[in-house]
């Protein structure tokens, strides 16, 4: 009966050593701190007090780690840090990135209610360790920050250092005015489609026909003729008796005749009025 109640009273006390054990361990890791091994991505890089975070670190842990615990420090935390996520298998995490995606079960107000404050201000530095179940040791960390602008918002650049010139990609200078990068195409000359046709030089349909059919030239005329006027008809003919006038049709010859006789009249007239007044003037008597 005695042996019974000894050795259950060893194991109960073998027990409790073994939990306390594992008590101190697991709280000696918050306070071991290992070398630095990269680096933590924050998601989102911006956000509020009441945002879900998570980090994706720049690699995974060395083979030697089991496990993985995260904890905070900053403005309100315990100077050696607070946990955020416990202690647990590093396979529990999802691959990404060329790393693994750590999730945090709380927001920044929950942890800071926790820690016993209400006002986050600053910078808050985060640390994944990589480590062994139990035990102190450790093999290696990643760690990131968030700045509190305000109470309720962060983001994931130090406000101090200000906003980061953006290099310029282009480094040439330019020189003088720009060269096109190529001349304008020469599309050629206008292209001539024809000259102007020459239709020819003008048809000379003949010299003018002289209607009067003689000589416009004629010589010169006498007893009140007409310089340069001709009186000559150079018909063509119409009949027995050597033609007719071209534009009348008329017997030239028959015409000749008449015209002859009364220029005969005409003489013997004028001479017999002449004879006359010498007569009449002989006849009257003298003074």
């Amino acid at each position: 009966m005695s042996f019974t109640r000894l050795h259950r009273s060893t194991a109960a006390a073998l027990g409790s050593l073994v939990l306390a054990g594992g008590a101190v361990g697991i709280m000696a890791a918050t306070s071991a701190h290992a070398d630095t091994i990269g680096t933590l991505k924050m998601n989102p890089a911006t956000g509020t007090d009441t945002s879900g975070m998570d980090f994706t670190t720049s690699a995974m842990c060395p083979a030697e780690a089991t496990h993985v615990i995260v904890s905070v420090t900053g403005s309100g935390f315990p100077e050696e840090g607070m946990n955020l996520v416990g202690n647990a298998s590093k396979e529990i995490y999802a691959e990404t990135e060329g790393g693994f995606r750590v999730p945090l079960t709380q927001t920044m107000r929950d942890y800071a209610k926790d820690a016993g404050f209400d006002e986050l201000e600053g910078r808050y530095e985060f640390t994944v360790t990589c480590r062994l179940a139990f035990g102190e040791t450790t093999y290696g960390d990643f760690k990131g920050s968030v700045w509190f602008t305000t109470n309720t918002t962060y983001q994931d650049t130090d406000p101090a250092a200000g906003t980061p010139t953006p290099t310029p990609t282009n480094t040439t200078t330019p020189s003088g005015t720009p060269t096109p990068t190529s001349d304008p195409t020469d599309t050629g000359e206008p292209t001539d489609t024809s000259e102007p046709t020459d239709t020819g030089e003008p048809t000379d349909t003949g010299e003018p026909t002289d209607t009067t059919g003689g000589d416009t030239t004629g010589g010169d005329t006498t007893d009140g003729g007409s310089e340069g006027i001709s009186t000559e008809v150079d018909g063509g003919a119409s009949g027995d008796d050597g033609g007719s006038l071209a534009a009348t049709g008329a017997d030239a010859g028959w015409l000749a005749a008449v015209a002859a006789a009364l220029v005969a009249g005409g003489t013997v007239a004028v001479r017999q009025a002449r004879r006359r007044g010498l007569l009449s003037f002989a006849d009257t008597p003298n003074d």
